[in-house]
């Protein structure tokens, strides 16, 4: 899992309306690649996030929605 590449959604460009319900469409992705994963739950990641020069995150593979772009 270190140094893969992974992305996550973190807003909408769009939302489409269709009577009472309100669906996202155009998802807006922040990028980071993958430093180190917890030893007691692989899903939770250290993350150096592109887009915040380099700021390190701990996020989890289902609460947070990430996903894997390319293995590193």
């Amino acid at each position: 899992m270190a140094g893969d590449l992974i992305r996550w959604i973190i807003d909408y460009n769009v939302y489409e309306s269709s009577g009472d319900v309100v669906t996202p469409i155009e998802p807006i992705y922040a990028y980071g690649i993958v430093i180190e994963a917890s030893k007691s739950d692989p899903k939770n990641v250290i993350v150096s996030q592109f887009s915040e020069n380099g700021t390190l995150k701990m996020i989890h593979m289902i609460h947070d929605g990430f996903e894997i772009v390319s293995k590193g």
